[in-house]
């Protein structure tokens, strides 16, 4: 078995080269103190939960009912996009597998996650991702609480993909080089 040592780009990327392929992993943990923030902001958003749902079953006035519902409906969906990152923070990790011909890109909770396949010939404009570092949003895709934040992307068949999620800008410089190394090395 041809199995290299793997190789780091910072703290969250490794690098494993084989004999037929090349998986890149990025991982998306965090500092001890910014998941213990998640869970903080988890625990309170749930006691919040509990409450709009308590007084939605005993509220008689239906205006008053209506607000509950509303309530309980819009609390339901931040529930579920705060667990889902903290999930991500806690066991996620962006897969990137290059075989001859093809890529495989996976955001994966630990082993699950849909694989998408790409043809490494019709990939151009591989690059890194144009932000304006003053804009509200970037520092909204910079933040621990957000999945977002991809640093890299490509064009494949006139569809935009990204990956490396709140990367900083050297491993993202560095891992772009990687990834060009790997589109060339793998074409058919």
């Amino acid at each position: 078995m041809n199995k290299a040592a793997p190789q780091f780009i910072g703290k969250r990327i490794r690098v494993m080269r084989e004999k037929e392929q090349l998986t890149i992993t990025i991982s998306q943990s965090i500092e001890r103190w910014q998941e213990a923030l998640l869970y903080a902001w988890l625990m309170a958003w749930t006691f919040c939960g509990g409450v709009f749902i308590y007084s939605l079953f005993t509220t008689a006035n239906g205006g008053e009912q209506i607000f509950f519902l509303i309530s309980t409906a819009l609390w339901s969906f931040f529930f579920y996009r705060t667990l889902k990152v903290l999930m991500w923070r806690k066991s996620g990790k962006e897969i990137l597998v290059f075989k001859k011909g093809e890529l495989t890109l996976q955001n994966a909770f630990g082993s699950r996650g849909k694989k998408e396949k790409f043809e490494l010939e019709k990939i151009s404009q591989l690059g890194l991702v144009k932000q304006d570092e003053n804009s509200f949003f970037y520092f909204l895709d910079d933040s621990f609480w957000i999945m977002g934040g991809e640093r890299l992307g490509f064009v494949h068949n006139r569809t935009k993909i990204r990956f490396g999620k709140q990367l900083n800008p050297r491993d993202a410089q560095t891992l772009l080089r990687s990834v060009d190394s790997a589109v060339k090395g793998y074409s058919a």
